[in-house]
């Protein structure tokens, strides 16, 4: 695929963070220019346009992006003196950065502390809390400067698939997200439904004690097995969400936690995960790929390991029919979808049926009413 097709040719340097005890701060980058002899190339630092200044070809960019036209730009800027003279600032804090080139537009966050915030504003100011790198590149795969923004999309998506299924995300009182890492989406669900009571829950330990620190004003976190059970009573949720889960997982694991969800789920409640299909990637073997065809489903167990996560956790992939028919034992299944959640995946959406025996095959669930029928009264 063309990188031009799926992405902005515009980079800012790393470290995504501000430093404690920093005024002056240097931006350095490079954009996509349409014309090297005019290029237009302009940032704004939280809305306040700042001047660059312009510089020559990035080294080895050809290597990168051949035939694509591009310079370095970079600007030292006051931080203190420019938020001190811009409009208040929203809680939480994020500094953001949005570098725009011949139209086109790219944002970096920029993360700060709370103690560097009341040294600029002369009071306490509460930061959006962002994870270290190791954490973000855990979940996401990069560490980019972009780790609330794709937190604050998925759960704008999530949100949009549950109002288009009849099930708007206001409606649910009691919400978990399965194998939320270290918060990137609840902590954005709790922006767009803070009446909400939120539960997190992952194997990744590390992950958990920095949310419990960082967001424990958002959710209560706690640590799971890689197996059930869940540290969470029967019907506990009325809606659990779990993007990239069922993604990495075997298939007798993939049961078994549907089982689980099933379990603390109320009567009626919703879930929502994600699926991929084999035949979207380049990158996938062809022998899995006619595994996935033949079967349904596919586990990849020689995929790229994910550092800090167990060995068993590789690359998974569903057809739209497996799901209906396997997941389709212990929900109702109300919409598969197709790259329609977190950038790449594919959303499925079930509800828990109400009755207490309706995620049985037909043929035992009519013996167990059969046999209900004839025990004494």
């Amino acid at each position: 695929m063309d990188a031009r097709a799926d992405k902005v040719l515009i980079s800012l340097d790393p470290p995504y963070r501000i430093p404690d005890g920093t005024a002056d701060f240097v931006f350095l980058g490079w954009a996509e220019v349409a014309d090297p002899e005019a290029p237009d190339i302009r940032m704004t630092v939280n809305r306040v346009e700042v001047p660059v200044r312009i510089g020559g070809r990035p080294v080895d960019f050809d290597l990168y992006h051949p035939g694509v036209e591009a310079l370095n730009f970079f600007q030292r800027v006051h931080l203190v003196d420019l938020l001190r003279a811009a409009p208040p600032p929203a809680e939480p804090f994020l500094l953001e950065v949005a570098v725009t080139s011949d139209g086109r537009a790219r944002t970096f966050e920029y993360a700060v502390s709370e103690a560097w915030l009341r040294k600029v504003y002369g009071r306490p100011l509460r930061a959006r809390a962002i994870p270290p790198e190791p954490l973000q590149i855990r979940v996401t795969g990069a560490a980019a400067g972009e780790f609330h923004r794709t937190g604050r999309a998925t759960a704008e998506q999530i949100a949009g698939l549950l109002a288009r299924g009849g099930r708007p995300l206001a409606e649910h009182r009691r919400i978990l997200d399965f194998g939320c890492g270290p918060g990137r989406v609840i902590d954005c669900i709790h922006d767009l439904h803070p009446a909400a009571e939120l539960s997190g829950c992952d194997i990744d330990a590390e992950a958990i004690a920095w949310a419990r620190g960082a967001l424990s004003g958002v959710a209560d976190f706690r640590v799971n097995g890689l197996e059930p059970p869940l540290p969470f009573d029967d019907e506990s949720f009325d809606l659990v969400y779990g993007v990239s889960v069922f993604t990495h997982l075997p298939e007798d694991l993939q049961n078994a936690w549907l089982f689980e969800l099933r379990r603390v789920l109320k009567p009626g409640g919703t879930l929502l995960t994600t699926k991929l299909d084999a035949l979207d990637y380049d990158y996938v073997p062809e022998p899995v790929k006619q595994a996935y065809a033949r079967d349904g489903f596919v586990f990849w167990g020689e995929a790229d390991l994910t550092e800090g996560l167990p060995d068993v956790y590789r690359l998974a992939y569903h057809t739209d029919d497996y799901v209906r028919r396997v997941w389709g034992r212990y929900f109702e299944v109300l919409h598969v979808g197709s790259h329609d959640l977190n950038a790449t995946q594919d959303a499925v959406l079930m509800r828990r049926p109400r009755h207490a025996l309706s995620w049985l095959p037909p043929k035992l669930r009519r013996r167990l009413h059969a046999l209900k029928a004839l025990a004494p009264a």
